[in-house]
């Protein structure tokens, strides 16, 4: 639970970004008598660095969706991953955001080959507060783009669909839970306004147009979830 600090002069004079800051750091539930809902808190103690400098908290280490662009872009420029990673663009978000999608398979040798692999559907993001999921997206496509024995048996074996930031009108605009129109994406996987709900509503179709057998899998929260591309930076 220790926060993050982003300290401008340090990043300024030191090159030193995020860290782990704070001490007498503490976790409660308020104590109310009045019989409504409580809430809970978190307090810390913490000594700024210098003075007249510009200081940022966070929760979790940050990751934007500038990040993603750059991180995408290493890799539709790296000439061996291209081969068995292909980018697109799944949709437009409300404000007009590119939703990517990455197919990553290794070539099949014939038809039948290709017919018979299994697709494996993973997203992240789609609560944009929760930046730790794009880490571990990250870390995910740093594993399966390898040349690890592993990870190219799973290439071979599977076609992996990935949809690395499923909201990201939510991340860039710095909400915790949901989108631009305020609505939590992940609650309306059934819905049939194609036009309110973009990204889930191209996600669904994308699975259920699929000629793979789709096996579902989530970075996080599995219990309640189930090259015109890289143009303009945003970050949140």
């Amino acid at each position: 639970m220790k926060p993050l600090l982003y300290s401008q002069m340090d990043a300024n004079t030191h090159n030193i970004g995020w860290r782990r800051e704070g001490n007498e750091i503490k976790y409660y539930k308020n104590n109310t008598d009045d019989g409504q809902q409580p809430f809970y808190c978190l307090t810390w103690t913490i000594q700024f660095p210098y003075d007249q400098d510009t200081c940022f908290f966070a929760h979790f280490y940050p990751y934007t969706y500038t990040d993603l662009q750059c991180y995408l872009l290493s890799v539709a420029d790296n000439p061996i991953q291209s081969q068995f990673c292909k980018l697109q663009t799944l949709c437009r978000s409300l404000a007009g955001n590119t939703v990517y999608l990455l197919t990553i398979t290794n070539p099949s040798q014939t038809p039948q080959e290709a017919a018979a692999k299994k697709a494996v559907v993973l997203s992240a993001r789609v609560h944009p507060g929760e930046s730790n999921g794009s880490w571990v997206m990250k870390g995910f496509l740093d594993f399966i783009l390898s040349n690890s024995p592993d990870a190219q048996l799973l290439r071979d074996i599977f076609v992996f669909k990935v949809l690395p930031m499923l909201n990201p009108d939510g991340v860039i605009v710095g909400n915790y839970r949901c989108s631009l129109a305020g609505r939590d994406l992940n609650r309306h996987y059934k819905t049939i306004l194609k036009e309110s709900f973009p990204c889930i509503w191209y996600t669904r179709n994308m699975i259920k147009s699929s000629l793979f057998t789709v096996v579902i899998l989530r970075s996080k929260n599995a219990k309640k979830e189930r090259d015109e591309l890289l143009c303009g930076g945003w970050e949140s």
